[in-house]
Formats: C-alpha cells, sequence, structure tokens
C-alpha cells in the first residue's frame, strides 16, 4: 500500500495519516500530543466483546502485566502465524501509552506490511476498540543507514514508532545507531526466532534493560539455540484450530521417484483446479531449494499450467517485476507462484491454500509456520491443502510424523507444535522458580559444566543459612543466592580479586569469577555440586546446607555411573602407585591406558579415574568418575535444567547398590596400540564414519566414466587369512583394491592398481587420500576390531562355544549349494532362492532382495506386529565344496557380513531409507524390481512408525556347507564371538541355518 510520506530523512521516509498535522512534516510536538490521545483511549469492554480475538487479549494484558513488575528480562509471546501477532503490538502500543517505539523485523516485505498497519492502528479504529480521539501515530521506516547521530537523532524525534530490518540498522555507523536505539523507549522484535543470530542478539543487548518483547509462533530453533527471555504468553495451535482461526490441512504425499518433481507438480496442480471448480479463491505456490530451482520448476509449471500464468519469484527478481507478479495475483490472472522463500515471514495473503513443497523445511519450527500461512481462515476459501514428497531424508524424528503417509495434520500440527512449545515451556517454568530477583545476571547465564560432586544426605530440609554463613554479599556477583525452592535448585557466581605476585601496585589485580550450583534431590537423598573452579569437593558447603551427616559418594562406587555404556571403550585412565614415591601418578591415554588395569598381581596400584566413550540407547555417551568422588561428562548442557536432569540419571546409578562395580572394571575393552597386523583373520571391512553417513542423493564414487551411488559400492576382503589384508572396492561394473598396512604411524592405505574418485556437492578426491586420514574399520575373528590409528580393540572375555543345538538344519533338495545369488535370472536352484522361499512361507510385510553391490543384506524382511517390529537380516554363502562338512573358511566372509549388518541398529531410519533409494535406483535403471512382497510404500509407512516401535533385529546365516552333525570348535567359536558382537553392538539375535 502506498501512503503519502511527510519527509525523509537520510532516505528513511516518514509517515503519518493524521490530517491535522503541519504540512512541513512532522514534529516532536506532534508525537507527544498524539500519544497523549491514548491515554485511556483502548475500550477494554469492546475489546473483550469480540473485538479482539482471545490470543490478542490474553497476549496484550499479559505483556502489560509483566511490564508491572519491573523486570530485566524480555517477554517472549508465542502466537501461532494467523492469531494476528500484529495487531497485538498495536494493542499493546496504544493501551500501554507507549512513548516510542522501535519494531525490528526480519524482512523489507515485512517492515512495510507491519509499518502499513500501524499507520493506521490496524483492526482498532474499523472494530471501535479505541476511542474516536486516538489519532493515528506518525511511523517511520529504517530503509538505509543513517549519515550521522544527528540525523539519526531527529528521525526518531519525531515518530511515535520506527520499524526497521537488522540489515538497514547495520547500515548506519555504530555511534548513529546506537544513538537511533537509545532515542526508543521500547523494543518489539518480530519472528523472533531469529534473535539469537548474532546481528538480532546484539540489536537487543544494545537497548540495555529497557521494556522489549519478542512476538513469535516458533520458539525454538533447528540448532537449540535460545531465544532466552521470559515466556510469559503461549497460544498453542490446538487452541487456534478450535476458535476457527485455522482451516483444516490435507496432506497429500507423494512418493519419491526419478521424477518427483513432476509428480509434486501435478498432484499439486489437479488439486488447485477441484479448488477452484467448488468456487474457492485458492492460490497456490510451490516453493524450491534455490534459485537455479525455482527457475527450473517455474518452466515446468508454465509448461503444466500454462492457463494458470505461474510467477516467478526470488531474491534477485527486481522490485518492479515482483510488484507485477503480485498484482498478477491479486488480479487472479495468476494463479501460482514458485519462489524460493519470498512468501515466507510476513507475507499475508489468506487465499494460498495450496503448497507445493519441493524442497521440505528441515526446521520444525520454519514448517510449522510455513504450513500456518495456509491454513488461516477467510472469507470464500476452503481447506488448505499440503503436497510433499514422503518421508524426505535426514529429517528430524518430529518431521518424520509430519510427512509421513496418512497423517492426520490437523492432528499432528497441533501436537508437534505443542510438544516442542511444552519443551519449551518446561525450561521456562523451572527458570521461573527462581524469580526476578534483579541479580547482576540471568539464570540463563548459569550453564555449569556437565560435572558434579555427590553427597549423600540424612536431612528432611536444605539450610540456605548455613550455607549464607560461607558466603557473604560481598563475595557474591550476583549479591545474593538465586533459589529455586521448589527444585531444590540454587546457584550463584563469586568475585575475587587478588593483587598479581609480579608487580607491588595496587592498580593491578587479578579478578576472578566462579559459578557455584547446587540441586538437592530429596528423593534419592543426594546433593549435586558444581563449581567452575572444579578444584575441590565443597565439604563444608554441602554440611552447611545439608547437615554434618552428608557424606561424599566416593571410592569405587563411582564407577557405577558408566554400568549402562555397552562396548565402553576407556579414554583417559589415571594410576596411583601406593610404594613408588617417584612415580606416585601417571596419567594414560589412547592406547597407553591398558597400563591403568593393572593385572591382578600387580597389588600395588589402582585406578584413581578413568573416562570412556560408548553406546546407551544407541547414542554415543562419554562418562568420566574419579575415585575422589567426581563425575562428569563431554555432553554439552543447553540449560540449568538440563544439567539437574543428568544428574538424577547418575545419581540413580550411583545409589544402585545391585551394580557390580568389579563387572563394571571388568567390562572395559582396552585399546592396543599395534605397530603390525595382530595374528587374526579379517572378517570385513566397514567404511569410516565420514563415509558412513554421507546423502546417498549427493556422494557417488567413479571409476573413469563409470560412477555410481555410494550405496550401490560395498567393501570386501579379498582373502581371509592372517596378516594385513586386501580390501576390495566393488560396485556392479568394476573392483579396486587397497593394501591396508599398520606401522609405526598407524593405518596405511595403498591402492593396488586403479584408484576411484569419492565426489560429493562441493568436492572431490581420490579414495586412497581420503583413507589416508579416516582408515578403514576392519572386523576381525574373535570379537575384535582394527580402527585408525591402527588400534586393536579386543574384549577380554572367555567366550562359550555357540550351541550347536541350536544349529538349524533345512532342506537343500534342488538346490546347487555351490550357487549362491539368483541373480538377475532369478535362479532357482541357489542357496539365497531355497532362502527366500523359506521368508515367503511367513508372514512378513515386506521382503527385498537387495543382493548386490552396497547391500543392506542378501534378504531383508520387515514385519509390524502390534507395537513391535521384526526386522530379518539374511546373509547367504555359498559352499566350497559340493558336500557339507565344518569348514571354517565358508563363515569368515558370512560372519563378517552379520557383524557389519549389525550397525544398521545405530540408525534404523537409514537402513529403511537405504533399502528405498536402492530401489528406486534399480528401477531407474531398469533391472529388475528387488521387492519380493509388499511396496515401496509399505518400506516408507514402516520407516515411517519405527519411533512408535519397539525393533527388533534377527541375523540369520544360511551356509549349506555346513553339517550340524559334523560341525567343528573352529566354526562353533567363530560363531560365538559373531552372536556376541551382534548383540552388544546391534541387540540383536542370531540364527544359523545349515545342512543336517
Amino acid at each position: 500500500m502506498t501512503h503519502p510520506r511527510l519527509l525523509a530523512i537520510d532516505g528513511n521516509p516518514v509517515f503519518c495519516l493524521d490530517g491535522s498535522l503541519d504540512p512541513g512534516g512532522p514534529r516532536i510536538a506532534d508525537r507527544d500530543a498524539i500519544r497523549e490521545t491514548y491515554e485511556r483511549a483502548f475500550l477494554w469492554d469492546e475489546a473483550f466483546a469480540e473485538g479482539l480475538r482471545p490470543p490478542q487479549i490474553g497476549a496484550t494484558l499479559s505483556v502489560l502485566g509483566y511490564w508491572t513488575r519491573g523486570p530485566t528480562e524480555p517477554a517472549t509471546v508465542v502466537m501461532p502465524t494467523g492469531t494476528g501477532k500484529t495487531d497485538t503490538m498495536i494493542a499493546v502500543f496504544v493501551a500501554g501509552q507507549l512513548q516510542r517505539l522501535l519494531v525490528v523485523v526480519p524482512t523489507d516485505a515485512l517492515r512495510e506490511q507491519i509499518a502499513d498497519k500501524f499507520l493506521s492502528l490496524g483492526i482498532l479504529p474499523l472494530r471501535r476498540l479505541v476511542k474516536d480521539s486516538a489519532r493515528m501515530p506518525v511511523v517511520g521506516r529504517v530503509e538505509r543507514g543513517f549519515k550521522s547521530v544527528s540525523s539519526a537523532r531527529e528521525f526518531a524525534a519525531v515518530c511515535n514508532v520506527v520499524v526497521a530490518t537488522p540489515n538497514a540498522l547495520a547500515a548506519s555507523s555504530e555511534e548513529a545507531r546506537t544513538a537511533l536505539l537509545a532515542a526508543h523507549t521500547h523494543l518489539f522484535v518480530d519472528e523472533a526466532h531469529h534473535i539469537a543470530a548474532k546481528t538480532w542478539n546484539r540489536l537487543r543487548e544494545m537497548f540495555g534493560s529497557k521494556p522489549v518483547v519478542q512476538f513469535t509462533a516458533t520458539p525454538f530453533r533447528r540448532d537449540h539455540r535460545r531465544l532466552g527471555g521470559r515466556s510469559v504468553y503461549t497460544f498453542s495451535l490446538r487452541q487456534a484450530q478450535r476458535l476457527g482461526i485455522y482451516s483444516s490441512i490435507d496432506y497429500l504425499p507423494v512418493t519419491p521417484r526419478a521424477d518427483t518433481d513432476l509428480a509434486i507438480a501435478q498432484v499439486a496442480i489437479a488439486r488447485l483446479r477441484e479448488d477452484l471448480d467448488s468456487g474457492f479463491d485458492h492460490l497456490m505456490m510451490a516453493r524450491a531449494r534455490s534459485i537455479a530451482e525455482a527457475t527450473r520448476l517455474h518452466a515446468l509449471y508454465c509448461e503444466l499450467a500454462p492457463d494458470l500464468e505461474p510467477q516467478l519469484l526470488h531474491s534477485k527478481v527486481g522490485a518492479v517485476a515482483r510488484r507485477s507478479a503480485f498484482a498478477t495475483m491479486d488480479a487472479r490472472t495468476s494463479r501460482i507462484v514458485v519462489c524460493v522463500d519470498m512468501l515466507g515471514e510476513g507475507y499475508d495473503l489468506p487465499q494460498l491454500k495450496v503448497a507445493a513443497l519441493h524442497d521440505v523445511h528441515r526446521s520444525l519450527g520454519i514448517t510449522l509456520q510455513f504450513v500456518g500461512r495456509f491454513a488461516r481462515t477467510s472469507d470464500s476459501v476452503g481447506p488448505a491443502c499440503v503436497v510433499a514428497p514422503r518421508r524426505p531424508a535426514r529429517l528430524d524424528e518430529n518431521l518424520r510424523q509430519l510427512y509421513q503417509e496418512d497423517a492426520d495434520w490437523n492432528l499432528l500440527i497441533r501436537d508437534l507444535s505443542e510438544g516442542q512449545v511444552a519443551e519449551q515451556e518446561a525450561v521456562d517454568e523451572f527458570e521461573s522458580g527462581f524469580g526476578d530477583e534483579g541479580t547482576a545476571l540471568s539464570v540463563r547465564n548459569a550453564l555449569p559444566k556437565m560435572s558434579a560432586v555427590v553427597y549423600r544426605t540424612e536431612c528432611d530440609h536444605w539450610n540456605l543459612a548455613g550455607l549464607a554463613e560461607l558466603f557473604t554479599p560481598e563475595d557474591l556477583l550476583t549479591g545474593q543466592f538465586v533459589v529455586n525452592a521448589e527444585w531444590h535448585v540454587l546457584w550463584f557466581v563469586t568475585e575475587d580479586r587478588q593483587p598479581v605476585v609480579w608487580q607491588g601496585l595496587a592498580t593491578v589485580e587479578d579478578v576472578s569469577h566462579e559459578l557455584y550450583v547446587f540441586y538437592w534431590n530429596e528423593d534419592q537423598g543426594l546433593l549435586y555440586i558444581n563449581c567452575s573452579a572444579n578444584d575441590g569437593h565443597y565439604e563444608a558447603e554441602a554440611q552447611a546446607l545439608c547437615g554434618g551427616g552428608a557424606r561424599l559418594v566416593r571410592g569405587t562406587a563411582v564407577y557405577r555411573a558408566m554400568a549402562a555404556l555397552e562396548r565402553r571403550v576407556p579414554t583417559t585412565v589415571g594410576l596411583l602407585d601406593s610404594r613408588n614415591r617417584w612415580r606416585r601418578f601417571t596419567s594414560h591415554t589412547g592406547a597407553d591406558v591398558s597400563e591403568g588395569f593393572p593385572q591382578v598381581e600387580a597389588q600395588t596400584k589402582a585406578q584413581t579415574n578413568i573416562f570412556a566413550v560408548g553406546y546407551e540407547a544407541g547414542r554415543r555417551v562419554s562418562v568420566g568418575a574419579s575415585r575422589k568422588g567426581r563425575i562428569w561428562s563431554y555432553q554439552s548442557v543447553p540449560t540449568l535444567k538440563h544439567w539437574v536432569d543428568w544428574c538424577d540419571v547418575m545419581g540413580a546409578r550411583l545409589i544402585d547398590e545391585s551394580i557390580d562395580i568389579e563387572a563394571v572394571l571388568a567390562g572395559f575393552i582396552r585399546p592396543e596400540m599395534l605397530d603390525a597386523w595382530p595374528d587374526l583373520v579379517a572378517l570385513a571391512v566397514e567404511w569410516p564414519v565420514e563415509l558412513a553417513q554421507v546423502d546417498p542423493d549427493s556422494t557417488v564414487i567413479e571409476l573413469g566414466a563409470d560412477a555410481v551411488p555410494l550405496i550401490f559400492a560395498e567393501l570386501a576382503i579379498v582373502e581371509h587369512v592372517t596378516g594385513p589384508p586386501l580390501v576390495a572396492v566393488r560396485t556392479d561394473g568394476w573392483e579396486a583394491q587397497y593394501r591396508v598396512d599398520i606401522d609405526q604411524n598407524g593405518m596405511v592405505v595403498t591402492p593396488v592398481g586403479p584408484d576411484p574418485v569419492v565426489r560429493r556437492a562441493r568436492s572431490s578426491q581420490t579414495l586412497s587420500k581420503l583413507l589416508g586420514r579416516r582408515g578403514f574399520r576392519i572386523l576381525l575373528e574373535g570379537d575384535a576390531v582394527v580402527e585408525q590409528p591402527g588400534v586393536l580393540l579386543r574384549p577380554r572375555r572367555d567366550l562359550s562355544p555357540f550351541d550347536p543345538e541350536r544349529l538349524q538344519p533345512v532342506g537343500w533338495e534342488g538346490i546347487d549349494i555351490r550357487r549362491e545369488s539368483r541373480g538377475p535370472s532369478k535362479d532357482p536352484a541357489c542357496v539365497q532362492a531355497r532362502a527366500l522361499e523359506h521368508l515367503l512361507e511367513e508372514a512378513w510385510d515386506v521382503v527385498v532382495d537387495d543382493d548386490g553391490a552396497g547391500e543392506v543384506a542378501d534378504l531383508v524382511a520387515l514385519r509390524r506386529s502390534g507395537d513391535a517390529l521384526v526386522v530379518r537380516l539374511v546373509h547367504c554363502k555359498y559352499s566350497s565344496k559340493s558336500s557339507p562338512g565344518s569348514r571354517v573358511d565358508d563363515f569368515y566372509e558370512l560372519c563378517g557380513q552379520a557383524q557389519k549388518s549389525a550397525r544398521h541398529r545405530d540408525d534404523l531410519y537409514a537402513m529403511v531409507e537405504r533399502l528405498i533409494r536402492r530401489e528406486q535406483h534399480r528401477s531407474a535403471a531398469g533391472r529388475r524390481t528387488g521387492i519380493e512382497r509388499g511396496s515401496v510404500s509399505d518400506l516408507y509407512r514402516l520407516g515411517d512408525e519405527l519411533s512408535l516401535l519397539t525393533v527388533t533385529i534377527e541375523i540369520v546365516l544360511v551356509q549349506p556347507g555346513l553339517s550340524q552333525s559334523a560341525v567343528s570348535d573352529s566354526v562353533l567359536h567363530l560363531l560365538a564371538s559373531t552372536e556376541i558382537y551382534v548383540g552388544e553392538v546391534g541387540a540383536a539375535t542370531l540364527y544359523v541355518h545349515c545342512s543336517e
């Protein structure tokens, strides 16, 4: 909307719709006179009588009420997109009679939109929510930098409201920007989920302790950075839809394929035409990931629907072309717009009702905000619709729910948003328990390391007065203890000043600040203490707070904290020698940690501290424990509440008397540094993590002109013998080999012949160069592993042989046991064919023949039963002889495949996704399908349901060359070590199919 401007200062326009102003432009007196008309001008009775929506009334009252307390923290208001944040801002502005308001928004389009609304006071005059005497404010827009401090002050002096973007403010000099901010009394930040960004955060900090309100639909960020401030009001999506603010939202999933964009476009256009035929005034937006993609998609939409005149909008479209595009949409000669993010935050067009998501938002917050724009109700519009590819790769758990087929978006959008906001509110509720004591620091500055000393307590209540005797107010930078009485948590910061030792003047001092945090869990009877100095056990503080009965948890009991770690590997071990006074304490790291675990005969030595990494509930975690009484982790702590939650988990283990401490210590895998290959047979080889976790769509491996996606390349041991292994990288079209040696510098990978190139989105390098840094992960017999830089990880335990009674003989009539794979012709007389027959006799939802380079397994079967999902991975191997026997060579590769497949437990989503991608590539290449039962859609469905299910993994080894009656100890021991490995790494059960 275009308004006559009154003046411009350094190119920044000032507007006002009040016709009584002097034509020469507004003055300070005009600004003040306008504000005076707002005294008692807001008509609350009318506002409650359906003049404002409930969220607008609630947010306005909450902000005004919060300000009565004289807070120093910003207020955060959470209102879903479309519930009227801008009119809420205007209501607070008028009802609070704000003197000089600065509104900061993220985009130019939003700056113009909000400035226009403030100019007319939005809906307030239209719904008679203000007295007729209330005059329209003077509104300025900061569009470019100010040339001087005086011009910035002049601009601010004549305006009641100034609307700006961070980029426009940043264009001014530091002095001019500071002067502009200093001239305002209040700050509103719209779309406040940007506030954690550096520029936004600096603006807010420059505003100081003056009132700040953060308005947002999404109080959470993908990077988990905090908005800061105090949450004073939240209105949920569920409430918004109940009030009819949102229409229903339909979801049309499109199964990805070679031409997914075409399929999405066709479905979305068909829906738009259907809506138009039903008499709805609907528009459609197609969203792309980049300008290049948007340009390509625009051409596609022009080809499919030329009569709907698709428009193209992105950041490089000029102002004239942009206005023309919007004009055609306003006139309805155009019904489709293709964009990158031009119709994102702040764009207000309720008729946008069909969204084609060619690029799905990967942040839940942005997705909810984006979809919310399509769900706004208005006259002559119907239900919103979102068309998107089914479960895109590598999305977070919430988005997997959101994009699964048959998803009820009306329910999920509400539930997902409330789940995210509830997490934020749980933190806010915890932090609000500390009150607003006017301390120099906020509780959100109190971020202890994940560390604590722990005391057992016998008291019925804690004694804050006792602790206060140890610290005077003069000691405290916070001035006092900051206490959450309900949670029994307190924190404070001390300040200590000491003269420096290298000079005799009192003018230079060493100043140190330390954070103290205390948490008493009354139910556990434990007191947790954290101090940033990390230099003591704070016995005096513990007894002052919880009485003389407080006793430090120390000695070997602290090692219970590590009990939940599977396959735990120590990375640091401290060792104390009680007899050798010259070498009393030693610290061991890396492969040297084995020295920290003395043999039984070394009675003079004991571990003083252990730090280890391992797996817990499928996540790689770390835990450290010191016999002196400290536990710690290298995990990050985003809030104080997260530290409290961590303490609860660790404390429960420390007091669990059922945990056998000796078993915990005996369960460590002790690294051994190698200078030559161990006398063990290599079973299998795995990609380094850097390659194992790549995006399957963006990483290829090529040899000459033959390039294939990495998921179609596999690693294999060429010959299962002792000594340095020869590793093959295989695709269906070529093979490259590498020799893997170990010397004093670690693992050395050398190509033997051609050296393929690995290409990713922004880089390419030869495989040998990449592996020179990362190395392979080699799985050996005896449950052992070799990793870079030449470290052997081998559990120290004696395993009983695999029970021969558990071997399962099957019939092999009509099968050539020396032929393994079905191949393109689906050979019915091979080992894999018989294994498939047996699978198809059972009730499986999906059965996939995935045999080939890069396979998940030769055969993969999945079945849902109630709340459980059974995954069976079948590995087949031909017999090296025509008759069954007990040849350990027949099992080396088979057991290696089993151990590799156990790692799928780490990321079952990735496993299902890999099956889908490989099937799609087979289809695109014109090869036979691998789906023997079910469909790709069934794979998507099961993958989407994973988070709801308890997963059981079965690994089946099929080797007709093994005779149950003639099985040897060497085979049984190999099977035993394989069984323990797949059980610990993949929580999988091992089965063996053989001959009689």
